[in-house]
């Protein structure tokens, strides 16, 4: 597809926190470093929660059955249309002016590639449904291109960072805690072959999972990280923590529900029991293991090459005072800024970045970074669903 002038593209995401779609509406001119972007219009949609307790019984250990798992592949198909109609127009445009919608549906199962096997991802959400009702092109299923050349598949917001932040004089970390927390590690000047790009580890999943436990479904969350600015760090606990596999390899490397879901976050409660550890100091100490997943990655993987001048904050991390305050003050003498002081919104940068790779690939250009992914070689993402007929036989 020939792209040239200013294009509208809906990107769709969502998360490893399995809490809901964040979509944005962008306005892009430009590929590469030369891109231009502009936000126009972003929420973050919560799922109802009907659609959200189907949603978990696919995550492992659950075992569930074709049947479940393909009408819930059209009921999501169904509301990531939705979503995507919403977004068009809160940002009073027609879907017709647009040129794609990218769509990152929710994530049942990813494995990284290891030695005797190779990588698996798996999306649930019918992109055709989407297609459909919309009347946009759909671009689905970034991360399998990657993982058929080798790679992890993931982090594939590397090429953004890179496009947008790169900056000639400073050294950058571009550091989402999302689900899972990943970090982009951006040298001055740049150019895609000096980018590492991968997992920290857990962001909010476990802190998540720990209150979920703790509260029997009550709180899905520690809002504004209140439980964990009342406890205190159980420091045993915390060394118990990192001393998870995960922890120690080296990029590249990915992680997820796999690792750190639900399973992981009970767990923990029962260790804690076992210890005597308070239910806010778990959730301190569950925090602090974020923080010091990033904190620890940092200093054996990024200042070992460079001084990082400035984190770029993203992520619904960004918005846990608590958490973002113990992250100030260990990763120091590093200056923390958010996202949005650039000009986009932190809570639409996921959703932008499906967006800006989708365009990418409708150029026919690629946008994995084989240095961050473990990739053989570049790749163009994603599956391209198309509705309209524009030449009739």
């Amino acid at each position: 597809m020939e792209l040239s002038g200013q294009r509208l593209l809906v990107g769709l995401m969502c998360g490893t926190s399995g809490d809901g779609v964040s979509g944005a509406l962008v306005e892009t001119e430009g590929l590469g470093r030369d891109r231009q972007l502009r936000v126009l219009a972003h929420e973050i949609m919560p799922y109802p929660r009907e659609i959200r307790d189907r949603l978990f019984a696919m995550f492992l250990p659950n075992r569930f059955s074709a049947s479940d798992f393909a009408h819930l592949h059209r009921d999501l198909g169904e509301l990531l249309a939705e979503a995507a109609l919403r977004i068009i127009e809160i940002g009073e445009h027609r879907p017709r002016e647009l040129t794609a919608i990218a769509v990152h549906a929710p994530t049942v199962f990813h494995e990284p590639p290891e030695l005797d096997h190779e990588g698996v991802h798996v999306e649930i959400g019918e992109a055709a449904i989407i297609a459909e009702r919309t009347g946009v092109t759909v671009l689905c299923d970034l991360r399998p291109n990657d993982i058929a050349a080798g790679g992890q598949g993931a982090p594939l917001s590397a090429f953004v960072d890179w496009a947008l932040f790169t900056d000639d004089q400073l050294c950058r970390a571009v550091q989402n805690i999302g689900g899972i927390a990943n970090v982009t590690f951006l040298p001055p000047g740049s150019d895609l072959r000096d980018v590492l790009s991968f997992d920290t580890g857990p962001g909010n999943m476990v802190i998540d999972g720990v209150v979920h436990t703790l509260t029997r479904g009550r709180d899905e969350f520690d809002r504004d990280g209140e439980r964990a600015a009342q406890g205190s760090i159980d420091k045993p606990l915390l060394a118990e923590l990192l001393a998870h596999p995960y922890v120690a390899r080296r990029p590249p490397k990915t992680t997820g529900r796999e690792d750190f879901g639900q399973q992981f976050a009970e767990e923990l409660v029962q260790r804690a029991r076992e210890l005597g550890v308070g239910e806010n100091d778990l959730v301190a100490t569950a925090t602090a293991f974020t923080v010091e997943c990033i904190r620890v990655h940092y200093d054996r993987e990024l200042r070992t090459r460079a001084q990082v001048d400035e984190m770029i904050l993203y992520g619904g991390g960004a918005h846990n005072p608590t958490l973002v305050r113990m992250l100030r003050e260990r990763i120091a003498p590093t200056k923390v800024r958010l996202h949005d002081e650039f000009g986009i919104p932190g809570d639409a940068r996921e959703a932008a970045t499906w967006a800006v790779l989708a365009d990418e690939s409708l150029a026919g250009r690629s946008a994995n970074v084989p240095a961050a992914s473990g990739a053989h070689h570049p790749v163009i993402l994603g599956k391209v669903v198309r509705t309209r007929v524009e030449h009739q036989p």
